[in-house]
């Protein structure tokens, strides 16, 4: 997909994707981390305005301690680290999810937003200051978490964020 709104988004969330994306996160298949990985590598590196090189750290998108104890993995973690292997970029897990929210799939869009308001804080400010940060995320419905995501980074004086997510939502 082409980037839109300052996201980049390597698919759309229908048909395959919608399906390995949902047997990753709730069947709990981390053997698709590989393949989905690639997908991002393959992506990112086909833009021709992106350059890994421009990039200091991957950040990837919390989940809440309670939510990763159900399912015992951060898929935005694994899908960060596939990209870190890749390219040689560290994995920096500065982003601390402080609120346990609700899923986000259940809510209409204004009701994100509040949901997300005030959900992470950044654990180590001053490891992030003046850094060209990759924030990353498995879907980009709304854009509710990335725009809280977005918002604490930069409050923590990152320099440059730019947003990957595996896959984007369309709406209908």
């Amino acid at each position: 997909m082409k980037p839109q709104m300052g996201v980049l988004c390597a698919a759309t969330y229908t048909g395959v994707m919608r399906e390995a994306l949902h047997r990753l996160k709730f069947k709990k298949r981390k053997k698709l981390i590989e393949p989905l990985g690639m997908l991002l590598v393959k992506y990112l590196s086909s833009l021709p305005n992106f350059n890994m090189r421009e990039i200091d750290l991957i950040v990837p998108i919390p989940l809440h301690r309670r939510r990763w104890r159900q399912r015992g993995f951060n898929q935005s973690q694994l899908l960060a680290g596939a990209l870190s292997k890749y390219f040689g970029v560290p994995v920096k897990e500065i982003l601390q999810r402080i609120r346990d929210t609700k899923p986000q799939f259940d809510l209409p869009r204004k009701e994100r937003l509040i949901n997300l308001a005030g959900a992470f804080k950044v654990q180590d400010p001053l490891s992030i200051l003046r850094k060209r940060i990759l924030l990353v995320d498995d879907i980009y419905t709304t854009g509710a978490t990335i725009a809280e995501g977005l918002r604490v980074l930069k409050a923590a004086g990152a320099q440059k964020i730019e947003v990957l997510t595996l896959a984007r939502a369309i709406e209908d």
